[in-house]
């Protein structure tokens, strides 16, 4: 029998509807309606009357209660989402795009974060608190949680988890961030412009280690075919995790400008461009026949800056949709989006700041042609 908390309430004896008021309408058993809602049971309810319980719940508008079906399912209809704040653009896009286009099955995304990556103890309570929430899956990013995390919520009986990395995982789903084609694209882009000695800014961040470290492999297996071309290392300020004017400043002065500084710089990622622009151009540089810059993300402010900014998306598709079709497959056990089986193949925003003249953007992906 089902194990509603409301009752057996009349249907228009309460403003909202029960699992009674469904039975009634559907003209089945609350036992049938709590197999069907529920998504449990499945064999004990014909393919026809699974259809006239969710017309009738449609119909009445009817919500399961959630607190009611963690107890009975040993889970909440949550799906847990767990990232260090303050997020990165690239953060508030994926996670923008999953709230925006919602969860399958009524799936609810819920967000917690730590405020310091540097402090493993509150990071376990945060984590440790949205596990109690039994939520039906989870969203994180190993970038900033190690396996015993994943194990951890494994051991709760959280089994639906996608990982966001920059490495594929046999054994999880892996929304990819490709780290290294997209070092390779950039340094291919600057080396076709004509420079010769590169450079790449490495974050003072050090959760952007690994992605740091396949992007300038990438880099450098593109200059196997440039002899006497090289990539050269530039780390931005330590103190300085979310980069500023005038750290970049700081940057500027010290590393670019000179005889023999790279030409054409990989930013890393389009927040250390911005401030870096500015820095160059009050120092007398001309973007970019001083310096070119590219950068990744492909953020909005890219194309409004003068020159505007040469980026490096991560697919065709954004991440934030490639995200919810993994997150649902997950959640309903049907398969993934066709548009998304395959690897994402970064995409080259060409602009003014690696090609000067007209501001006019043109894409390439890498193995193709140019668009746009």
């Amino acid at each position: 029998m089902a194990n509603d908390t409301e009752g057996d309430k009349g249907q228009g004896s309460s403003s909202q509807p029960t699992s009674a008021d469904v039975a009634r309408l559907a003209e089945v058993s609350r036992t049938q309606v709590s197999y069907v809602l529920n998504d449990t049971g499945h064999s004990h309810v014909s393919g026809e009357k699974r259809e006239r319980i969710l017309e009738a719940a449609r119909e009445l508008g009817y919500k399961p209660q959630q607190s009611a079906q963690a107890l009975r399912k040993g889970y909440s209809n949550e799906f847990g989402i767990f990232f260090p704040a303050p997020y990165t653009p690239r953060i508030n896009d994926i996670l923008g795009t999953i709230h925006e286009m919602g969860l399958a099955r009524d799936c609810v995304p819920i967000q917690y974060s730590y405020n310091s990556y540097r402090d493993p103890a509150r990071k376990l309570e945060a984590f440790n608190s949205l596990l109690a929430r039994r939520p039906v899956g989870l969203f994180c990013s190993l970038l900033d949680i190690g396996m015993p995390e994943i194990e951890l919520a494994r051991s709760k009986g959280i089994d639906r988890i996608l990982v966001l990395d920059v490495q594929v995982h046999e054994v999880i789903p892996t929304l990819l961030i490709p780290a290294e084609s997209v070092g390779r694209l950039a340094a291919k882009h600057l080396l076709e412009q004509g420079h010769r000695r590169l450079g790449i800014i490495r974050p003072s961040d050090p959760v952007q280690e690994r992605p740091f470290q396949l992007r300038l492999r990438g880099m450098r297996r593109e200059l196997e075919a440039y002899p006497g071309a090289e990539v050269r290392i530039l780390d931005w300020p330590a103190e300085n995790l979310r980069p500023t004017l005038p750290f970049a400043t700081r940057f500027a002065s010290r590393s670019l400008g000179c005889g023999d500084c790279p030409t054409g710089l990989y930013t890393f990622s389009d927040d250390y461009a911005y401030p870096l622009m500015s820095a160059l151009l009050d120092r007398g540089l001309a973007i970019p026949a001083d310096i070119a810059l590219i950068g990744t993300d492909d953020l909005p402010y890219s194309e409004l800056f003068r020159p505007a900014l040469s980026t490096i998306r991560f697919d065709d598709s954004s991440l934030g949709d490639r995200a919810v079709s993994l997150i649902n497959s997950l959640i309903t056990g049907e398969s993934v989006e066709p548009r998304f089986l395959h690897t994402p193949e970064p995409v080259l925003v060409m602009r003014e700041s690696t090609l000067g003249g007209s501001t006019k953007s043109r894409e390439l992906t890498a193995g193709t042609g140019s668009r746009g």
